[in-house]
């Protein structure tokens, strides 16, 4: 069946798109992969307590981590939403070999006062956490302060109790400067994993040169 010359040029319309579409998607995976981070802000090193393994942590151990601000009472359910992807994010990290090795995640609560080791350790169950990698973090209430402080992480408590604080993570290297922000997961939308697994891998890349 011979081709009429309108059909042979919608053809070739649609094959000039097609291939368009493949060069773009192409160019944008070979610029994820070149991507550099910038330095964004510069933290202080910090020392916390490691509730699940009942230790010191010290945040200077050469370390990229993945930091996110928690507390057990949240209302909205971002907390549980983000360790649940938290979860998801460490067998990913196990896979390739990176999880507690160059990479670890970190749950910091800020709510010391009802979040006690007892209780986290009872909340980390829900998560299938590895404490070889994943720290649930906790320390005094100036301590946590000047840590969300630095990292300018907004949280307040009502006199009922109720809590609300900012949605972002952080990707912190191993000097102690963020190199990206990213949105915890809510009802709506749950962390971009692709592109915090990526961001680690540009920065262990970096850190190797």
């Amino acid at each position: 069946m011979q081709l009429t010359s309108k059909k042979y040029f919608l053809i070739l319309c649609g094959m000039m798109i097609f291939s368009v579409l493949i060069i773009g998607l192409l160019w944008m995976y070979v610029s994820d992969a070149n991507q550099k981070l910038d330095v964004l802000d510069q933290i202080n090193s910090f020392e916390l307590d490691e509730v699940l393994t009942e230790t010191s942590y010290q945040s200077d151990n050469d370390k990229i981590k993945l930091i996110a601000f928690i507390f057990i009472h949240c209302p909205d359910g971002v907390c549980p939403m983000t360790l649940q992807d938290f979860s998801q994010l460490q067998d990913q990290l196990k896979e390739q070999n990176k999880f507690g090795q160059e990479v670890e995640l970190l749950a910091i609560t800020f709510d010391p006062l009802r979040d006690t080791p007892e209780a986290l350790q009872e909340y980390a169950q829900h998560f299938n956490v590895d404490s070889k990698g994943w720290r649930f973090l906790r320390g005094s209430e100036e301590v946590t302060e000047q840590i969300a402080s630095d990292l300018k992480f907004f949280y307040a408590f009502e006199d009922t109790g109720e809590g609300m604080h900012s949605t972002t993570m952080f990707l912190v290297d191993q000097n102690h400067q963020v190199r990206s922000y990213y949105s915890m997961s809510s009802a709506s939308e749950s962390m971009n994993q692709e592109k915090i697994l990526r961001d680690i891998d540009t920065l262990i890349k970096e850190k190797s040169e």
